[in-house]
């Protein structure tokens, strides 16, 4: 018998979202329900960062004036000339884990909170706090009826 579930997200190694559910649970075993559940609400998150150019984490920072020029002049949308960063988050999710993550070489430089120069931290994979309280209810709800 486990005493408690530890529920942890980690972004950049940073970690996002910790909490013990307090209550015991016999026999955990497969968790990809509550965890596909869990990464598709940071997807919806990360969607909606390219809508709202960055709104959950109070706007992005805007393009450069070189960059304007270099796009002939337009300023938005911001990160999606092509729209291949917008389109290259996926998530695994297996028995035990998800991992919510981007096919661009380019993502971790946006994303990364190591100190910069030139580029701007625009982070695309947030966790707000609405969306940690949906994550630890998806889990409280699926080991209440496990």
């Amino acid at each position: 018998m486990t005493q408690g579930f530890y529920l942890r997200f980690e972004i950049e190694g940073v970690p996002e979202l910790s909490r013990i559910l307090g209550l015991t649970y016999q026999k955990l075993g497969n968790l990809k329900k509550p965890l596909r559940a869990s990464a598709n609400l940071i997807l919806e998150d990360v969607e909606q960062q390219f809508k709202t150019e960055g709104g959950l984490t109070g706007g992005w920072q805007p393009l450069s004036e070189a960059t304007i020029r270099g796009r002939k002049g337009s300023a938005h949308p911001i990160l999606q000339v092509s729209g291949a960063l917008r389109r290259s988050f996926y998530s695994l999710v297996d028995e035990k884990r998800a991992i919510i993550s981007s096919k661009s070489p380019y993502f971790k430089y946006h994303q990364s909170r190591m100190p910069r120069k030139k580029l701007p931290r625009r982070a695309m994979l947030v966790l707000t706090d609405r969306t940690k309280e949906n994550i630890v209810q998806e889990f409280n709800q699926f080991l209440r009826f496990k």
